[in-house]
């Protein structure tokens, strides 16, 4: 399969438009876990080394997608666009974290991404009845429309 490269979506003109104020990683709440984490290092590393090396790095995937970045960036960059593109890029090379393979393997099997057991003792916990059944093979046929089923086996 083919790469795609990230310049394909952004061009550098995009990036350097960050003129680097830091709204995007004060507001990040995967900052707060892992600081070493930011939507203003991932701009920076696209710009200074380039695709190759932003999807190689794990910590692409701590991205929890909620926009916030988007919403306080005073030049509008769609940094959650970004990082989903080369989120793209990194699975299409199989850089996927084992954590997030077990997830989407889960999800194929059971149509959810937990384990059902453990998710149906929580909810008992707080006094909440077991969910539903999945639609499994309609999760599946989702997986499959997207080309997961190209990355990992479902």
């Amino acid at each position: 399969m083919t790469a795609i490269k990230i310049w394909k979506f952004f061009t550098r003109e995009d990036l350097y438009e960050c003129y680097q104020c830091a709204r995007c990683t004060g507001s990040c709440p995967a900052m707060i876990v892992t600081p070493a984490f930011g939507p203003r290092e991932t701009i920076l590393k696209c710009l200074n080394l380039g695709h190759e090396e932003v999807v190689q790095d794990e910590r692409l995937w701590l991205c929890c997608t909620c926009n916030v970045c988007e919403d306080r960036c005073p030049q509008k960059i769609p940094i959650s666009d970004l990082l989903v593109a080369l989120r793209n890029s990194a699975a299409r090379r199989g850089n996927i974290p084992a954590r997030l393979l077990v997830a989407i393997e889960l999800l194929a099997k059971t149509g959810r991404s937990m384990i059902v057991h453990q998710l149906d003792e929580m909810r008992a916990h707080h006094g909440l009845k077991p969910l539903p059944s999945a639609p499994v093979e309609e999760v599946r046929g989702i997986l499959k429309k997207t080309g997961l089923h190209e990355i990992v086996e479902l």
